[in-house]
């Protein structure tokens, strides 16, 4: 079990040394209100870059920008839902007319139901699918080509380990990670030789408002946002296109195919174990009406 000091030793570690000048570059970072997006915007910010900070919530990020503009003052937020193609359309057009390019995205915002199957409508499917998946198929297919005729760019797509591997109560979220996943890893073959970057970063357990909420207790098992932060550093410095942080996290996934059956009792019989217990009641009264 990992303590809060050995998890912001890691992310200190990851983050020994840029490689790369940042300033004089425009990223856009989706989810920037809380959580990992509000890292890797305070991250970049701190490097120089000039974030354009992009969430729902108007007071958080109001937030979040302030901090941001201590180290990058031209840094700014817009007020948008990219869930929704004409507010990603807007951001867009908004960053291009105030900074004149867009060198980074980062595409972070998403959204979880912590939902057994049985209660979940086809339209929180839909939801989630539309945040997670795409609100970064939307923001990426609006700047690549700006990106590609410049034959510079990087964009990191925000997955999980949830993509590679079942979660119970988070079918939507796990499949809406996976279709972000292969959708990222076939975009990389079609960009070589472009000049433009694209990545996929896989985070375990991280301490955000997503699994803060989730019905299964994480406790201590959970890693600063920094952690990730640090990690889309390196992903932009090395222009990898895969990377799971925790690097460990990376092992569960790759040997599932392999161990599916008793990898699903172990998951079940972790999720059980750290659920509530009004909760793990209740999910069995549901199994019993149905």
């Amino acid at each position: 079990m990992t303590s809060a000091g050995d998890n912001l030793q890691l992310a200190n570690k990851m983050d020994s040394g840029s490689k790369v000048d940042f300033k004089a570059k425009v990223a856009i970072v989706t989810g920037a209100s809380s959580g990992i997006g509000e890292a890797v915007a305070l991250d970049l910010a701190r490097r120089g870059v000039t974030v354009a900070a992009v969430a729902r919530r108007a007071e958080r990020l109001r937030m979040t920008v302030e901090r941001c503009q201590r180290s990058s003052p031209g840094s700014f937020a817009v007020v948008a839902d990219v869930s929704l193609r004409a507010d990603s359309d807007r951001v867009i057009a908004e960053v291009l007319q105030r900074s004149g390019q867009v060198d980074i995205l980062v595409n972070n915002a998403g959204i979880a139901l912590h939902r057994h199957v049985i209660e979940t409508a086809v339209e929180d499917v839909e939801r989630v699918i539309q945040t997670n998946y795409l609100g970064a198929v939307y923001m990426t297919s609006g700047v690549l080509h700006s990106m590609i005729e410049r034959h510079l760019g990087s964009i990191v797509n925000i997955t999980s380990v949830a993509g590679h591997l079942p979660l119970p109560q988070e079918a939507a979220y796990c499949a809406s990670k996976a279709a972000l996943s292969a959708w990222t890893q076939s975009i990389a073959i079609d960009l070589a030789g472009t000049g433009v970057h694209i990545g996929e970063l896989s985070p375990g357990p991280i301490g955000t408002e997503i699994w803060q909420k989730a019905s299964v207790d994480y406790g201590r098992r959970l890693y600063p946002p920094q952690v990730v932060a640090a990690a889309v550093v390196r992903m932009l410095e090395e222009h990898r296109t895969y990377m799971t942080v925790p690097r460990r996290f990376g092992a569960p996934g790759a040997i599932y195919p392999l161990l599916g059956r008793p990898m699903r009792w172990g998951i079940r019989s972790f999720a059980e174990a750290g659920m509530p217990k009004t909760i793990s009641e209740s999910r069995s009264a549901i199994m019993r009406r149905h």
